[in-house]
């Protein structure tokens, strides 16, 4: 059983975008993949699907939207992460599987940021 909150992503139904509160706020998240460069997106858009974020890799490990200063991001630490430690990337193998789009609530949490 997980620690922490999760997004949960269907990655076999691709394109994917749903609305979602983060911090208080709803916004809308869309994933995709991109064949060419074997990677997974995500786009932030506000409550009335303005884009604010186009374009953002899922890199493990790293928070996102990490390093961008803008107002409108949600002040939330999301995360691609494994809970048990043992993945170091994103696969469309472990993704939903073992790795997973964690909120990073957890005391601790600011050590794998």
């Amino acid at each position: 059983m997980s620690k922490r909150a999760y997004i949960e992503i269907d990655k076999n139904d691709l394109p994917e975008i749903f609305e979602i509160e983060l911090a208080g706020q709803n916004v809308y998240l869309k994933f995709d993949f991109n064949y060419v460069g074997q990677f997974y997106t995500v786009d932030l858009f506000d409550n009335n699907m303005e884009p604010i974020v186009i374009g953002e890799k899922l890199s493990y490990g790293r928070k996102l939207w990490s390093g961008l200063s803008n107002p409108l991001i949600p002040n939330v630490d999301i995360m691609p992460f494994d809970e048990s430690l043992k993945e170091k990337t994103i696969t469309p193998e472990n993704l939903g599987v073992t790795v997973f789009l964690y909120l990073m609530t957890l005391e601790n949490d600011g050590d794998y940021l």
